[in-house]
């Protein structure tokens, strides 16, 4: 029976005598156990598709997620905060609905999750083949290339496959920070009565017939969510009723109390945020796993119920950073697979980013005790997930940065840093021009999306993404005249021979030319996949999750939020201008060699050629501070972005947007590429990022590295930039060395760049792990905007990071 609405005056029942204990064993099982793919998702899918023919997709999707939640297995693991992805622990669901040819291809082969290998047992191999043979031709990439083919006579399946571009339909999408405070504030309950209201005060006219199916859906799914606590309630309850030791028995009761009240009703103190929060989380998973469902400014909206425990003496600091520890295992827990190439493009990053610091509605600084704390559980930890992000401004404290860097020192890379000042002006830029515009108030409200992307906490999402495409991939074509090199197909526009290009620009031109090309099928072929996304997977509790669904009546994937964002993942832009830079400089300037000789080096993978490859390398690179080279890099980005942006409105009717960043993407498409200009090799990792400097080709120390950066890409203008540096470990030593990693992020905010990241770590340590990797099973690197284990990391990425230059101070 659901208690009165007031907190309880006594401390919590949680059993902190073995929380340490606890903590370990939890986190020393997900770094030795493999994952586990859980087959019941899969039984679900089959079911409920199977006894609703002819319903709405919406209706579908809802009473596939009720069924999931009702029917999975749940259980208990010394963790107070309950709820998992699946039903088993380290589990992994299967999302077909976007993608099933990796079934076909990839059954028999090695398979690596976010935590390195993952298990398929032959039982589930079995219901997977069927559910291959269910969904072929159904999924979301099928309908993408179908509806490609029909209306532009062009089989679009030849620029993945020649890495042009990766597929962004083929996988699940959750990147955006959904509206957690309004759970811990209302409960669901408010939330399912309203949606009630909405729904029989409604007309029932043709023209909204889709609204009342997402109504109905909406009250399905959030229905589900409440019972599937309460089913953990049950559990708890029937366990203590077994439980002889009368501390865990108490704590069992309480895990019982705590999930009889939220996420129905709103939450009265730290210990049901915590568990409201959560639940809200693994729900959105569960309904689909993907990278980036992001918690946001999670130190800011759980503040309030941190504060309020503290003060009353319900809770210590120190119990704070217990629970907190606990929450951290959980987020580790989850994972993906969708195929190795998604997991070699994404590296099982999961994309649950914190954002700490920022401004608060007036202006002034955001920073919580809480988030302090939450550094310190990090520090300890040294999670790769969930990852953190600092919003920068000057108006945080010393002290707040102190904690900053001794989490950055320990190594991992958190928290990144991103230029709040910057985020700002982009979101403003970014939606005044549309109708409802945006408050100055919504704006500082900013968060960082999963990787390096940022939105509106609460109100907006990154869904609509367009392909993932390749910039140096178009150095290849210009050199083939659109024809990709290793796969024979014509995937670019005829540019003309290279041979008969008499200045450097007509090779630019060329370039340009097939930046056009590419973005125009690009654009055509996401929208395309958003319009099957739409159709085959609406995301429907995401959307209840989210301000402006309920409101407008219709789910996240038809333009529901109220801040949506549709952008363009460019990956290799330093690799692409490097090239443009190393032709230029040798075949023109200079005239050491002709393109003849470059390009017949090019296609001997410089065997032979070795003399060629050693000047392509030395020719002048991003990263020096060097004029003119930060003159080109600069004019390149923009040129990129102006092309994009004339290629016509996005998928919602805007004004198409850039993401430059990598994630992993850079050694997905460098294994697809052949050599390039730059000197690097066939099949090599491309450059990290997207203002990172390739490696070994920075050599003006870190200052000039650090301008280069800052000023290679109109930051607001573009949605991030991505910005690696790697530290000695004795650089940032002592109150130097704090002063001055604290004085190279101001500097490169003042420059006005967007994200930076610090790796702190050798090489020599990085080597010794790759050949001993049982002995650095923990150890954590900054691979893009994430962290991830280094042993779990495919061999190019791990290569590409330890080749990255070394800085002492």
């Amino acid at each position: 029976m659901l208690k009165e609405d007031t907190a309880a005056t006594t401390s919590y029942a949680v059993n902190w005598d073995t929380a340490d204990e606890r903590v370990q064993e939890c986190k020393e099982f997900l770094l030795n156990a493999p994952q586990v793919m859980d087959p019941e998702r899969l039984q679900f899918l089959h079911e409920v598709y199977a006894e609703n023919p002819g319903e709405s997709t919406l209706l579908i999707r809802a009473r596939l997620l009720e069924r999931v939640l009702a029917k999975k297995t749940i259980f208990l693991d010394g963790n107070p905060l309950v709820g998992t992805l699946t039903g088993v622990r380290a589990g992994v669901y299967a999302y077909p609905e976007w993608n099933v040819s990796w079934i076909k291809d990839e059954m028999r082969l090695a398979k690596m999750s976010s935590l390195g290998e993952m298990k398929i047992a032959d039982e589930t191999q079995d219901l997977l083949k069927q559910t291959y043979t269910e969904w072929r031709g159904r999924t979301c990439i099928d309908m993408n290339n179908r509806m490609y083919k029909d209306i532009y006579g062009d089989n679009p399946t030849k620029y993945g496959k020649s890495g042009l571009w990766y597929d962004h339909v083929s996988i699940t999408s959750g990147s955006g920070m959904v509206d957690y405070p309004k759970v811990l504030k209302q409960g669901i309950r408010a939330l399912v009565d309203d949606v009630r209201d909405r729904l029989r005060t409604m007309p029932t006219t043709v023209g909204n017939k889709e609204k009342v199916d997402f109504y109905r859906s909406v009250i399905i799914s959030l229905e589900a969510v409440v019972k599937y606590a309460n089913r953990y309630a049950d559990l708890c309850e029937a366990t203590a009723a077994e439980e002889s030791d009368s501390k865990v028995k108490a704590e069992l009761l309480e895990i019982a109390e705590v999930c009889r009240r939220v996420p129905e009703y709103p939450a009265r103190n730290f210990r049901e945020a915590i568990q409201s929060f959560w639940m809200v989380h693994i729900c959105l998973e569960i309904e689909q796993m993907a990278c980036a469902n992001t918690p946001g400014r999670y130190g800011q909206y759980m503040y309030p119920y941190y504060r309020k425990d503290i003060d009353e003496g319900r809770i210590t600091k120190e119990q704070v950073m217990q629970l907190l520890k606990f929450q951290w295992i959980r987020h580790l827990e989850l994972a993906e697979y969708q195929g190795n190439a998604y997991a070699m493009a994404l590296s099982g990053h999961t994309g649950q980013t914190i954002t700490l610091g920022g401004l608060t509605a007036d202006g002034e600084d955001a920073c919580t005790e809480l988030e302090e704390v939450i550094l310190e559980v990090q520090t300890q930890m040294r999670n790769p997930q969930p990852t953190l992000t600092l919003l920068y401004h000057p108006k945080i404290k010393d002290s707040y940065m102190k904690k900053v860097v001794e989490c950055i020192k320990v190594g991992g890379g958190q928290p990144q840093i991103l230029n709040n000042n910057i985020v700002i002006q982009r979101m403003l830029a970014r939606f005044a021009p549309y109708e409802g515009g945006i408050t100055l108030q919504d704006a500082r409200n900013c968060g960082n999306i999963g990787c390096v992307t940022t939105g509106i906490a609460g109100k907006g999402s990154y869904l609509y993404q367009e392909n993932h495409p390749s910039l140096p991939k178009l150095i290849e074509l210009i050199l083939n005249n659109g024809q990709d090199p290793i796969t024979k197909y014509q995937i670019g526009a005829e540019t003309g021979c290279p041979s008969k290009w008499e200045t450097f620009e007509d090779v630019y031109d060329a370039y340009k030319e097939q930046l056009k090309h590419l973005f125009k099928i690009s654009m055509r072929h996401s929208d395309l996949g958003n319009m099957a996304r739409l159709q085959v997977v609406p995301s429907i509790f995401r959307s209840a999750m989210y301000d402006g669904c309920i409101e407008k009546g219709i789910c996240e994937e038809a333009g529901g939020v109220t801040y949506p964002q549709s952008l363009c993942i460019t990956t290799g832009g330093v690799d692409a201008a490097n090239s443009l830079l190393v032709i230029k400089h040798l075949v023109f300037d200079t005239k050491k060699i002709s393109m003849h000789q470059l390009i017949e080096a090019l296609e001997t993978n410089f065997v032979g050629h070795e003399d060629i490859q050693k000047m392509c390398f030395e020719a002048p690179k991003h990263g020096n501070d060097e004029p003119e080279t930060q003159k080109f890099v600069q004019q390149f980005y923009r040129d990129v972005d102006n092309i994009h942006r004339a290629s016509g409105v996005d998928f919602l009717g805007r004004e198409p947007l850039i993401d430059a960043y990598s994630l992993s993407y850079h050694n997905y498409f460098g294994a697809l590429m052949g050599a390039l200009p730059t000197g690097r090799k066939a099949g090599k990792a491309l450059t990290d990022g997207s203002v990172s400097a390739m490696p070994g080709t920075d050599k003006e120390g870190i200052t000039a590295l650090i301008k280069s950066g800052a000023e290679a890409i109109d930051t607001a203008s573009y949605s991030s930039n991505h910005f690696n540096v790697k530290f000695l470990p004795s650089a940032l030593e002592g109150p130097n060395g704090y002063r001055t990693l604290v004085s190279l992020i101001k500097t490169y905010c003042d420059y006005g760049g967007s994200h930076v990241q610090f790796n702190c770590v050798s090489s020599e340590t990085l080597q010794e792990a790759q050949d001993a990797p049982q002995e650095y099973r923990d150890l954590t690197v900054r691979v893009a905007g994430f962290t991830a284990y280094f042993t779990r990391l495919d061999k190019g990425v791990q290569e590409e990071i330890i080749k990255r230059t070394e800085y002492v101070n």
